[in-house]
């Protein structure tokens, strides 16, 4: 137990180092990715280099500042966060806040400001849940109280699908069925909500030719190689193009337009054409170490909701990176989200570092002090 509390603070050492490599590789990337792009559209190649960063660092800051806040504080107020976003996820729908763009209406426009809503959900739903989870273990719920807790949930997750979002929404009711089932509730509970998502996935594929367009694409993408597979098969050739050792940082030709979204969505494809094999192995070795990491909180919190909360954020986290990652290598079909702390997108740049800030709080609460530790060493 004592060596486990002393190597509580390595733990965030490496975390915060981790985070620190992803960020400037990063803007290497992104440089790379965006230079071309920023001269035609913006006449400065490093326009979206200079925001991406800018972010990061406001981001950084945050991050710092919300380890600071001790993690019961957000059990106390996590009615008022649940509530919160219920709103800004409302408000993507109401003109003149929304903004349309990609086709979905994910956006909340303030003046220059545009943020987008679900991916603050990501925080907020898996704060709310663990509140409950938590409660529920001390003092088992009744099936009404599950109801009037779970309502304001589902209409959350309603509102994102209907942006339309299916991979937020599809990542939220993953993540709030592994806590589920970590926390130990009724497995009756659980074959109800994962019937529900099933229902409401097989709704979404079914509802739109564009969704079961994008299945086939990535059941046979050469079926469409022109259209709905065209992004693939780029991806495929970016890194079949980098080989072993890679074309060289900058050297890469996927971003001269041949690959849609490479900013963003398909990032990795580029790094994979510039730095080969080693280069996107290594990158993949230390995402797969950093959520390593990450689930390691959840079995060193010292109670139920800090084991919840840290689980649930750890699982959001870990599935977004395999999300991106499968998807552009075609083991998964595409989902548009991003890599974290890799591709371009300020608003899951910005929501995904509050998240470590909330998960680096846990491990230093669930350490004590050097004073103590010296006693505990020595007896």
């Amino acid at each position: 137990m004592c060596l486990m509390l002393l190597g509580s603070f390595t733990i965030q050492r490496r975390i915060i180092g981790l985070i620190i490599f992803f960020l400037l590789a990063g803007q290497i990337a992104l440089f790379s990715a965006t230079a071309v792009m920023g001269i035609q559209k913006h006449s400065s190649e490093f326009y979206y280099v200079v925001r991406q960063s800018s972010c990061a660092l406001l981001g950084l800051l945050l991050m710092w500042g919300v380890a600071q806040v001790p993690y019961l504080f957000w059990k106390k107020i996590s009615y008022w966060l649940l509530a919160g976003q219920l709103i800004l996820v409302a408000a993507t729908h109401i003109a003149p806040f929304k903004h349309f763009a990609y086709g979905a209406t994910r956006w909340l426009k303030l003046g220059p400001i545009l943020f987008q809503p679900s991916e603050l959900a990501k925080i907020t739903i898996t704060i709310f849940c663990a509140s409950i989870l938590a409660r529920h273990k001390e003092s088992p719920l009744v099936l009404k109280k599950w109801i009037a807790n779970g309502i304001p949930v589902l209409i959350i997750l309603g509102l994102i699908f209907k942006q339309p979002d299916l991979g937020t929404t599809t990542i939220l009711v993953i993540v709030l069925m592994g806590m589920f089932f970590i926390s130990g509730v009724r497995l009756s509970y659980l074959i109800s909500f994962l019937g529900l998502g099933s229902l409401g996935f097989v709704f979404a594929i079914v509802q739109h030719t564009w969704r079961r367009q994008r299945l086939f694409a990535y059941l046979n993408p050469w079926a469409d190689p022109q259209g709905t597979g065209f992004q693939t098969i780029q991806s495929f050739l970016s890194f079949h193009s980098g080989k072993l050792f890679g074309t060289g940082l900058g050297n890469g030709n996927s971003k001269l337009f041949f690959l849609p979204e490479v900013h963003t969505d398909f990032i990795f494809a580029l790094i994979g054409e510039e730095m080969g094999f080693l280069g996107t192995i290594t990158l993949l070795l230390l995402f797969t170490y950093f959520c390593y990491l990450l689930f390691k909180i959840s079995f060193g919190a010292k109670d139920s909701f800090s084991c919840y909360l840290s689980f649930g954020l750890s699982l959001s986290m870990a599935l977004q990176i395999a999300v991106n990652l499968g998807g552009v290598t075609g083991i998964l079909p595409v989902k548009g989200l991003p890599l974290p702390f890799i591709s371009w997108g300020r608003s899951a740049l910005l929501v995904n570092l509050i998240l470590m800030g909330i998960l680096l709080n846990i491990v230093e609460s669930s350490s004590i002090i050097p004073e103590q530790k010296e006693i505990k060493t020595q007896n």
